[in-house]
């Protein structure tokens, strides 16, 4: 069994979100905004490392593009980036992909709506990417960019271009309270903590596969402040019928013939 993070947040939180996302493998046609935002973004600094050719947009997307090459970029020390790895367990393999790495830690980048960056970063110290990542690296030591999505609105009669000239202004006002590079450290003993709390976690998932129980958690109905994107099918999913709101993933996130290893 191959086990991303994703999927191993997604089974805790609610197995039915589990099963329609990864063992029926539907994805929403529409993306909520803040996805939307994240994915964008994160393009934009995927084309940059890459050397593709970016297009200057006005929008909130390249405003903090800009903002990440302003205040970001030029602390880090990047040595790769878009690693991907696996790592062998005892029943199953951890896959997944890293932002980028330096000598001594892993990079990530993050956006966020919260206001509160200290808040921000305290959610991300229980975060189990750091763990699941530390486990899979052996690294000890990670550092979140974090960059705030603009909380300004475009004002009427207002045009894209003024628009997105008031937001790069608005990062360079009070900088600090929306741009962070957050370095967070754990002990190997946290590291094998969660080790073995992943083997056991994997056992669970495949009990839930060979029983087909993928019972609901009511109380994941409303997190992040919006609507379970598959609320509108929990309750009578049929796969025989086809539902307009949502497609088939055609990718799949890690071809099963991949042996791509991290050397140590």
């Amino acid at each position: 069994m191959k086990i991303s993070v994703q999927r191993l947040k997604a089974f805790k939180s609610c197995r039915r979100f589990y099963e329609l996302r990864y063992v029926e493998d539907l994805v929403p046609t529409v993306s909520a905004e803040a996805l939307q935002t994240g994915k964008k973004y994160h393009a934009y600094i995927d084309a940059f490392f890459k050397g593709e050719p970016i297009e200057e947009t006005p929008t909130k997307e390249y405003a903090m593009f800009v903002a990440f090459l302003t205040y970001v970029y030029p602390k880090l020390r990047l040595l790769e980036t878009e690693k991907k790895f696996v790592y062998e367990l005892p029943n199953g393999e951890l896959v997944g992909i890293l932002d980028g790495v330096e000598e001594t830690c892993f990079v990530e980048h993050k956006t966020t709506s919260d206001t509160d960056l200290e808040h921000y970063e305290y959610m991300l110290d229980w975060d189990e990417q750091i763990l699941a990542y530390m486990l899979a690296t052996g690294f000890r030591k990670v550092k979140y960019t974090v960059i705030r999505k603009p909380n300004i609105r475009q004002k009427k009669d207002e045009s894209d271009d003024d628009f997105y000239k008031r937001m790069l202004e608005w990062y360079q006002e009070d900088t600090d309270s929306k741009i962070r590079l957050l370095t967070l450290t754990r002990t190997d003993e946290e590291v094998e903590e969660f080790k073995n709390q992943l083997i056991s976690m994997i056992d669970e998932m495949q009990r839930a596969k060979d029983n087909h129980m993928y019972y609901r958690n009511n109380c994941a109905c409303n997190q992040y402040g919006r609507v379970c994107e598959y609320a509108s099918i929990c309750k009578h999913y049929n796969k025989d019928q086809p539902n307009v709101n949502f497609t088939r993933r055609e990718e799949v996130e890690f071809n099963e013939g991949d042996n791509t290893k991290w050397n140590f």
